[in-house]
């Protein structure tokens, strides 16, 4: 077997990526680290790699109950409430998106109507909006006709951040379709509900699931809408505001909660690979 020999530059360019790599990763090996970690440990210095681990964070994280017998004293977390706040809240969030977004991405990809671009990049201007300028005036809003801390309101709001994503995903997706399919099932006789329904979709079915994976992460790390807009539904990373108390930090109880809130996305992903690999190069020149 011949080896291909390594250039300078090859060389370089490896040790670059190896680097890079594990600054990037670095972070998150801590955070897992800290999770099992006793609070006197964490605070040590120089910092030890070298511990006992310990579950002790992950039973307070999730214990309903008065944690009296416990290092930390007595708190009471009870996360897995939030947990299930932000399940409910970005499966509401990516289902509300999936039903008003396909059927615009399509008209903005089929039809010829006036100023087309000019909506579809008003639409893509709300994704990039500050979330506090969304969410400052609507706080008023929610309070006034009862939406504030509620599942509904939550969801509704969560748009903001998920619906021009899946708008312009589905859009750029339907227009990879070839528009003769459409074409030749309408010269059969099928109604342009039946044409969408039994020919387009079917065919957006793999794109569609990847742009709901990413958008369900887009709506389950969001942060600013559900500080402002939730209390008792809070979703995880506002609940993890809880563990900094004026004077007192549970550092290890906090990253078991990052711990937690970064197994749902990762689960989800590598359950949803393929159709995530088909939903990024979905509409790419091949």
């Amino acid at each position: 077997m011949r080896f291909k020999r390594l250039t300078p530059a090859s060389l370089f360019l490896n040790g670059l990526v190896v680097v890079c790599t594990l600054i990037l990763t670095f972070p998150l090996v801590w955070i897992v680290m800290m999770s099992l970690k006793q609070q006197a440990e964490v605070m040590t210095l120089p910092p030890r790699f070298v511990f006992t681990p310990t579950f002790e964070n992950f039973r307070v994280l999730f214990d309903a109950a008065q944690a009296g017998a416990t290092s930390y004293g007595t708190i009471k977390v009870d996360f897995l409430t939030p947990v299930a706040n932000s399940v409910v809240i970005s499966l509401g969030a990516v289902l509300v998106s999936l039903i008003a977004g396909v059927p615009a991405g399509y008209v903005l990809a089929r039809r010829d109507i006036p100023r087309k671009e000019d909506i579809a990049f008003f639409i893509l201007g709300f994704r990039f909006a500050p979330a506090l300028l969304v969410v400052i005036p609507l706080f008023s809003v929610f309070q006034t006709v009862g939406l504030y801390d509620t599942y509904l309101g939550m969801i509704w709001v969560y748009q903001v951040v998920t619906l021009p994503m899946i708008i312009w995903l589905s859009r750029s997706y339907i227009e990879d379709i070839p528009k003769d399919i459409e074409e030749a099932a309408a010269m059969d006789g099928a109604k342009p509900f039946r044409v969408v329904w039994h020919i387009v979709l079917p065919l957006l079915k793999p794109g569609l699931i990847g742009a709901s994976l990413l958008i369900f992460l887009l709506a389950w790390h969001n942060f600013a809408l559900g500080l402002i807009l939730s209390s008792t539904k809070a979703p995880v990373t506002v609940a993890l505001l809880k563990l900094l108390n004026p004077g007192v930090q549970f550092y290890p109880v906090m990253a078991a909660g990052l711990v937690v809130t970064m197994i749902v996305p990762i689960v989800l992903i590598i359950l949803g690979q393929r159709h995530l690999e088909r939903g990024l190069t979905f509409g790419a020149v091949k």
